[in-house]
């Protein structure tokens, strides 16, 4: 098939029409009118002698062939894409903001880091962090975010297939209250498995806990309660007098203002490797080649505690 033939304005509009599985939604994403992106459809589905979206029940859905070609849509928009990137990027001169999905800890870890280079180093670009979730991968190859920042089993866990650089590592220690602890004298792992717990989830609707990435305790312990958020848990572990398994940069910060107590875990606690993930459809980005290397910067010159 003779590509000077083919109308490549319709291909962002597919790309749309499959990830949206909405004529309405699509038309808001590639601000165009409704009428105009059905007119787009019935396009393509000449193109493609298949109806690409159908009727199930009151809402639309991808069919089997749209799904097939899906990958290949979004690889042949971000090729063209790239054809119009800069050969280099310039931080100084260009007003870029770079959104990073990533947990509450990596962004007390890294944000007013971030935010201290960009202001000495008169950058002109912006880094918005945003929450993360189980459909980060999606997130990613969409362009929705521009790096997603985990750890290497979390990313396992959530399904992601992407490549990631490693940003920093960190140790796993159990905080618990300085006033009310479930325990006395040194932590034991008998003592460990008898108190109670508190615990992070990475999403509400979508419980993933750290019991379910690290598993390293064949018996289970009583989770009391569950946070969305990792820099709730010392607060909540002072109040409760439950134990909770967290980083231990984050233990040290929060453990200043003598509400929580730092203890070795007694059994084997891998540390926590954080990576940084990017779209493969992206490689050729330089601006995202630039801010890999800046948080990579940033992450090698976090104190040690």
């Amino acid at each position: 098939m003779s590509l000077r033939r083919q109308d490549l304005n319709l291909l962002p509009i597919l790309r749309e029409l499959i990830r949206a599985q909405s004529v309405s939604r699509a038309a808001e994403s590639i601000h165009l009118s409704q009428s105009a992106t059905s007119g787009a459809l019935a396009r393509l589905r000449d193109v493609f002698n298949d109806e690409l979206l159908v009727m199930d029940g009151r809402n639309m859905i991808a069919t089997p062939f749209a799904k097939s070609i899906q990958q290949r849509v979004e690889e042949a928009c971000a090729a063209i894409e790239t054809l119009y990137e800069p050969l280099s990027f310039d931080p100084k001169s260009e007003p870029r903001q770079f959104n990073v999905a990533t947990t509450d800890y990596v962004a007390y870890m890294l944000a007013g880091r971030v935010a201290k280079r960009i202001l000495n180093e008169c950058y002109s670009v912006s880094v918005r962090f945003h929450p993360i979730s189980r459909a980060v991968e999606q997130h990613l190859l969409h362009g929705d975010i521009d790096i997603a920042i985990m750890s290497d089993k979390g990313a396992e866990h959530t399904g992601s297939t992407l490549h990631g650089s490693r940003l920093f590592e960190d140790e796993r220690v159990v905080i618990a209250s300085a006033i009310n602890p479930p325990f006395k004298g040194a932590l034991t792992l008998e003592a460990y498995l008898n108190a109670p717990h508190a615990n992070f989830e990475l999403h509400q609707f979508d419980s993933l806990s750290m019991s379910q990435i690290w598993p390293e305790l064949e018996r289970p312990v009583r989770q009391v309660v569950s946070v969305p958020h990792f820099t709730a848990l010392p607060e909540t572990v002072a109040n409760s007098g439950c134990l909770a398994l967290i980083q231990k940069r984050l233990a040290a910060q929060m453990a200043t203002a003598g509400l929580v107590t730092i203890h070795p875990a007694p059994f084997e606690a891998p540390a926590v490797e954080i990576y940084a993930y990017r779209s493969p459809l992206r490689s050729q980005d330089r601006s995202l080649d630039w801010v890999t290397d800046l948080l990579a910067d940033i992450s090698a010159h976090l104190p040690d505690v």
